[in-house]
Formats: structure tokens, sequence, C-alpha cells
């Protein structure tokens, strides 16, 4: 079994400025996706059809799951300031370039998401939803007590991708 090659600091300080320019750019995209999902969480109507209660339910997780990936953005830029970027968060080791390259946000090398699946996923609390804001949760679980036969997300990925329950 042949493991990756590690990067030194010096190999990485090669990929840094390519590493930071990949993450602003992804990070103007979350901002200009979370103001779109943002506004448009705001001038929905209060419906009492399906399948519009259904794509407001897909716009909130949409929205949480972009104020989910510009926290990582923001934790890895962070961590490049701080001279912190590319060292894992579990084991200390050096996070292979290639990895960095594919996924800059990352702060787990590939053994300890093998050995920790969840490594990545605990690391804070959820952000809030608009759905969580005082006085409108008890008006939405309300309106999906009416509604057992929409489907529910399952999950929804960083890319946006949506997945629905079967």
């Amino acid at each position: 079994m042949s493991l990756a090659p590690t990067v030194s600091p010096a190999h990485l300080s090669d990929h840094l400025p390519a590493l930071r320019a990949t993450l602003n750019q992804q990070r103007r995209f979350r901002l200009q996706q979370l103001a779109e999902l943002e506004a448009e969480i705001g001038r929905a109507p209060v419906s009492t059809d399906a399948a519009d209660m259904a794509r407001h339910e897909v716009t909130i997780k949409l929205a949480a799951a972009a104020r989910h990936a510009l926290a990582d953005i923001d934790a890895a830029r962070t961590l490049i300031i701080t001279g912190r970027y590319g060292r894992c968060r579990g084991c200390h080791t050096e996070i292979p370039i290639h990895l960095l390259q594919i996924i800059p946000t990352t702060q787990w090398c590939l053994s300890c998401r093998r050995h920790h699946p969840r490594a990545g996923e605990a690391r804070r609390p959820g952000p809030r939803s608009p759905s969580s804001a005082p006085g409108k949760s008890a008006a939405l679980d309300k309106r999906r007590e009416g509604d057992a036969h929409v489907r529910p997300i399952d999950r929804i990925d960083r890319n946006g991708s949506v997945d629905l329950a079967r």
C-alpha cells in the first residue's frame, strides 16, 4: 500500500496563491448564491400548496448549505492567514497537495476521513436557518403536518445537490 506524498511547507507555499485564489472565487460564488437564496426566501408568500412549500423548504436547505460552505471557506482562509493551512485537524500531519487542490476547504487528511467518516461534519453547530427563527418554527411545523405526501429531503451536499428521501 502506497501512501500519497505529503507536502513540505516549501511545496505548499508554491501552491498557496492558486489555492487562495480558488477559495476567494468560491467565496464570491457562495456570497452571491446566498444573497439570491435569501432574497427568494424573503419574497416567498406563505402558501398552502404542497409544491410551493416543498420548493421553499429546498430553498431554505440550500441557503443553509451555502452558509455551511461559506463557513468552511472562511475557516480555510483563516488557516492560511495563521499559517496552519494544510495540516490535518485529526493527526496534525500534512495534507497532500492533490487533496487540497481538489477540496481546498478540507481540514482532514484521507486517513482521518477514512477512520473517522464524520470527522468533517461534527466540527461546529449548524447555521441557523430562517425556519428556526423565533415565531416561525411553529408556523412551519403546523404547515408541514398536513403535507405527509411531500417527500422530505434526505441530504444536500456542499455543491447544492439534493437527494430526496425514498
